[in-house]
């Protein structure tokens, strides 16, 4: 691995994460609006969790899921597609793996939005499945199922998945580079919820959730956990018929 490729793996990652679909989307469809600050409403109190992600939750709030999911969509395509490219054009080398990385930083950081972006979910899913399809459908259910076992829960189902890829990637490929590249995606995703996670801690902490699903709503997770799924399956079954051509 040579550092002028590394730098330039990283670069294009970065820029393709920068890419803010979730501006976009609303710009097309929003019919003149502009992309507001989601409010997650808490059931049975007067609190909610405010975020000021630029992101396919903060589309799904404001024009609903069909939009959002198509950002969500967008958001996977353009880690997926530099992830791809790299692998393609080096695929003995963890090019790809940088790419992929910084398209998360680039998503969540933006160059082009002043640094505004969202939470990494969407590109770091896509990124992934050209890592190794079979890695986010073993890492998000486990993930979640894990959630129901622990107290942690929505902290457990949201930031869990990279590191169980990071154990997959390991066991598939014996390569400590999948291990860096799935902690690194945690960190980084850990990094830009801080805000969120604060609040969540200081909401349950009130005793004010009474549910798993409440708290995995408050993490968009709720609403999200079977959309996020159904994405998972419909980008499998895209790359699982396009495997050949």
């Amino acid at each position: 691995m040579t550092a002028g490729l590394a730098i330039l793996a990283a670069a294009t990652g970065y820029l393709a994460g920068s890419v803010p679909f979730a501006l976009v989307i609303v710009r097309l469809f929003g019919g003149g609006q502009t992309l507001e600050e989601a409010k997650l409403s808490i059931p049975g109190t007067n609190e909610a969790l405010r975020s000021d992600a630029v992101g396919a939750t903060a589309v799904r709030l404001q024009l609903g899921a069909r939009y959002g999911c198509f950002t969500s969509i967008l958001d996977m395509a353009k880690a997926s597609a530099v992830t791809l490219g790299f692998k393609l054009a080096y695929p003995d080398a963890p090019y790809y793996l940088i790419a992929s990385g910084l398209a998360v930083v680039g998503h969540i950081w933006p160059v082009f939005n002043r640094f505004r972006g969202g939470r990494g979910q969407s590109p770091a899913i896509g990124g992934l499945f050209v890592v190794d399809w079979p890695a986010p459908l073993v890492s998000y259910p486990l993930a979640q199922i894990l959630g129901f076992a622990t107290r942690s829960r929505a902290y457990v189902g949201r930031f869990t998945p990279m590191l169980i890829a990071a154990g997959w990637l390991y066991f598939r490929f014996q390569d400590l580079a999948f291990v860096w590249y799935g902690m690194g995606l945690c960190v980084v995703r850990i990094i830009a919820m801080r805000n969120e996670i604060r609040q969540y801690a200081r909401i349950r902490k009130a005793g004010a959730l009474h549910s798993l699903s409440d708290e995995l709503e408050l993490l968009s997770f709720g609403k999200g956990v079977s959309g996020t799924v159904d994405r998972v399956r419909r980008l499998s079954s895209f790359l699982m018929r396009n495997r050949g051509s």
